[in-house]
């Protein structure tokens, strides 16, 4: 094939439309920036990104990575200046260039590598997506649909928004162009330049109409956004995994989850999310940016920065905040939550409790309404709680605060001391006493 092709993605529009302060490029569809999609896209079609940015945009830098190119439109002078300028940033290069719209998330990369291929097959200087034909067949312009008239309107082929061109030839078309009454200049007009120079445009009709749908307003977002969900949802269930209920579900690009888990009616999942194999999360569920384990059990609760080792079981009405940490085993039932804590393996705390900042060891048991208080009002300070320790509902732990291995607090205990290994707190503030042996008890 080649060097690779040079993709210049035009991301220097403004939000007018969409009535934002924020540029156009940077609202988020299915947990990305729009800008975001489009470089995955020519990535995944090997091409090399240079992007064009405005002042306006500029903050869009920070989402790219070393290898990709920018370069800066000062004045909005339409794509076509926007393209010159991108040119004059990738002196040097040769071959093919891809020309694509920084708010075109739904375009796939097996159309770019399509159109690539047409400019070699048929000898062509230029490919484009869906263009405006003439009464013979051929094409002869692309109009924006802001001057076009009332007949070109109906018409049935559109403008896809991606372009393929040879870079030798497109320096010297570029050029050429001239602003129009409204004093843009649009990229648009290359169709009849090279017409004009009895050159051969080559069109690719795509088969997936949603394809070419750009973001201009909310509602341009919106159904973006539908779209790229529903691709999302298909290639994970195409991949081994259960969708009770698909269209009621949310999952951004960046998640990825295993064959054979079930995702029930009404769940979400944003961000870097993964789902290990056999799990079951839903209904009605919200991780963001959380690691569950294999054959965990998620339900009606909400994980934010969490990380759940397998065998899991969270929920209903659970809350796990950054920082939490479930080892093997854990089970948290309803209205439970943890902040900022581990809990080891085979730990059960089952209704009402919250436990923050804190570390709590093996197979302890934490009883209904057991609070940790880590907040003196300046700072936030650690409970430990010891292996095999039993603590009794409605306990209090004013942190900083230490519960031995085996130790046990009573109902209701406030507990503002360390609990040696194996002793008894009880009362208000609690105080410790020498743990019962059960067999000497039983024995008299």
């Amino acid at each position: 094939m080649g060097e690779a092709p040079l993709a210049i993605v035009l991301a220097a529009g403004l939000s007018t439309r969409m009535k934002s302060k924020t540029p156009k490029v940077l609202h988020s569809v299915a947990g990305r920036p729009l800008v975001t999609h489009i470089l995955r896209t020519v990535r995944a079609a090997g091409a090399r990104p240079l992007v064009v940015l405005s002042k306006e945009s500029a903050a869009a830098r920070e989402l790219f990575d070393d290898g990709t190119r920018l370069a800066i439109q000062d004045v909005a002078r339409g794509t076509g200046d926007a393209v010159r300028i991108a040119l004059a940033a990738a002196n040097g290069d040769h071959g093919v260039a891809f020309i694509v719209y920084g708010d075109t998330p739904l375009l796939r990369p097996e159309t770019l590598t399509r159109m690539r291929a047409l400019v070699r097959e048929r000898g062509t200087d230029n490919a484009y997506g869906r263009v405006v034909r003439d009464e013979r067949g051929d094409v002869a312009r692309i109009v924006e649909t802001r001057l076009a008239t009332s007949e070109e309107k109906q018409l049935k082929e559109s403008n896809l928004g991606a372009y393929a061109a040879d870079l030798g030839w497109l320096r010297v078309a570029v050029e050429r162009l001239r602003p129009n009454d409204t004093g843009e200049i649009f990229l648009t007009d290359l169709v009849a330049e090279a017409r004009r120079e009895g050159k051969r445009v080559a069109v690719h009709l795509t088969d997936d109409p949603e394809e070419g749908i750009g973001v201009n307003t909310r509602a341009d977002l919106a159904t973006a956004e539908a779209v790229i969900r529903k691709r999302i949802r298909d290639q994970h269930m195409l991949a081994g995994v259960t969708f009770r209920d698909p269209e009621s579900c949310q999952v951004d690009s960046d998640v990825r989850i295993a064959a054979d888990v079930v995702i029930e009616r009404g769940t979400i999942l944003e961000g870097k999310t993964s789902i290990g194999e056999g799990s079951r999360v839903g209904p009605y569920a919200v991780l963001r940016d959380t690691t569950v384990g294999e054959r965990c059990k998620v339900e009606n609760s909400t994980l934010e920065g969490a990380t759940l080792e397998d065998d899991v079981s969270i929920g209903p009405y659970s809350h796990l905040r950054p920082g939490a940490y479930l080892e093997r085993g854990v089970q948290m039932g309803n209205f439970g939550e943890v902040k900022n804590a581990r809990l080891k393996a085979g730990t059960k705390m089952h209704h009402f409790s919250y436990v923050g900042d804190a570390e709590v060891g093996q197979r302890v048991n934490i009883g209904a309404g057991t609070i940790t208080l880590n907040y003196d009002g300046v700072r936030k300070n650690r409970t430990v709680i010891g292996d095999d320790a039993f603590i009794g509902s409605d306990t209090l732990l004013r942190a900083p605060v230490t519960i031995g291995a085996g130790a046990t607090t009573g109902a209701g205990a406030v507990v503002t001391k360390d609990v040696p290994e194996g002793m008894v707190a009880v009362g208000m503030p609690a105080r410790a006493i020498k743990k019962a042996d059960r067999r000497q008890k039983k024995a008299t």
